[in-house]
């Protein structure tokens, strides 16, 4: 996530060049038909071209806010882990063991370790593998890129690295803090009232991390994805063809028609890139919900709150990127 003022014209024009290499070239293109023989004149009717652009404005305008729609509810899943997090520290500190709330709260910071991680596999449909993203992620990197779950989890416990080889680690480290809450309270060494409350946040946990799994595994849906990308291509395509003729009608130059398409193009082909590229809010991209960082605050909070000594530092933003 972008946490800077904004990004710079000359970042987002590199992110986006290709746009605008393929609108310039299909501009001379336009203009080399209307101009030269045997097809001397050709071009489209402007209104059709202003109909097509009026659907693809709206289809484009739809799309942008279902994913903006994914993006925030990814950040409102993390802000409620966040809180949850920080309740159910305060209650295993307050009403447990030293020892035994040294190791609830690292276990529950595993948790937050393998979710994060199990968020970041990548998947089929989305957009790291794009050029354009593959070449901006090296302004940045993300901590999950640098080091393994394995690693993570053996400095955190040892008995929460032995979970790391299953299928969802992150849900057998749910249930094994519900076993340890069991134990506890059968053992008379938690009062019934903080174990139903504990109970309650266990599960908040459940919901949440079923939250950004639904999220994760379910892109935006295909059809719709698709039906955006083309009407922006096709609209994209028609445009210099259209706006070829309108600028020779007007008398006031053809060669006009380049700057003109390739601003307009630009703009539309640009808008869709920026959907496609925050339709899936955990991947690792510019625009994501910065994970990474809101799991690391949090591991340096609770273990803050256990009076440890030996804590790891905050991710900084890297080039206003927070991931």
């Amino acid at each position: 996530m972008h946490v800077g003022r904004s990004y710079r014209v000359v970042e987002f024009a590199m992110w986006s060049r290709r746009s605008v290499v393929y609108m310039v070239l299909l501009s001379l293109l336009a203009i080399a038909l209307f101009l030269l023989p045997p097809i001397q004149g050709f071009a489209l009717p402007w209104q059709v071209v202003v109909m097509l652009g009026t659907t693809v404005s709206l289809v484009a305008g739809f799309k942008n806010s279902q994913v903006l729609g994914r993006s925030a509810e990814g950040l409102q899943a993390f802000a409620q882990i966040a809180a949850t997090s920080r309740m159910l520290a305060g209650f295993c500190r307050d009403f447990c063991e030293p020892q035994v709330a040294k190791i609830l709260i690292h276990r529950h910071i595993a948790w937050l370790t393998a979710l994060r991680f199990g968020l970041r596999r990548p998947m089929p449909w989305e957009s790291m593998s794009r050029r354009a993203n593959i070449e901006y992620r090296r302004r940045y990197h993300i901590l999950e890129d640098t080091t393994t779950l394995n690693a993570e989890l053996a400095r955190l416990a040892p008995e929460a690295a032995k979970v790391s080889d299953g299928t969802r680690p992150e849900i057998d480290l749910l249930s094994r803090q519900a076993e340890a809450f069991n134990a506890l309270f059968k053992a008379g060494n938690l009062p019934p009232q903080i174990y139903v409350e504990l109970t309650k946040l266990l599960r908040d946990c459940h919901d949440q991390q079923a939250r950004c799994d639904r999220i994760k595994n379910n892109p935006y849906p295909r059809q719709y994805a698709i039906v955006s990308a083309m009407l922006v291509w096709c609209f994209c395509t028609f445009l210099p063809f259209g706006v070829v003729a309108l600028f020779s009608e007007m008398g006031i130059g053809i060669w006009l028609a380049v700057p003109f398409s390739t601003l307009i193009g630009w703009m539309y082909m640009s808008l869709d890139q920026v959907g496609e590229s925050t339709s899936n809010p955990f991947e690792g991209n510019a625009n994501d919900v910065p994970i990474s960082q809101i799991c690391r605050d949090l591991e340096i909070e609770l273990r803050t709150l256990l009076g440890e000594s030996e804590i790891p530092k905050p991710l900084p933003a890297i080039n206003g990127i927070a991931t």
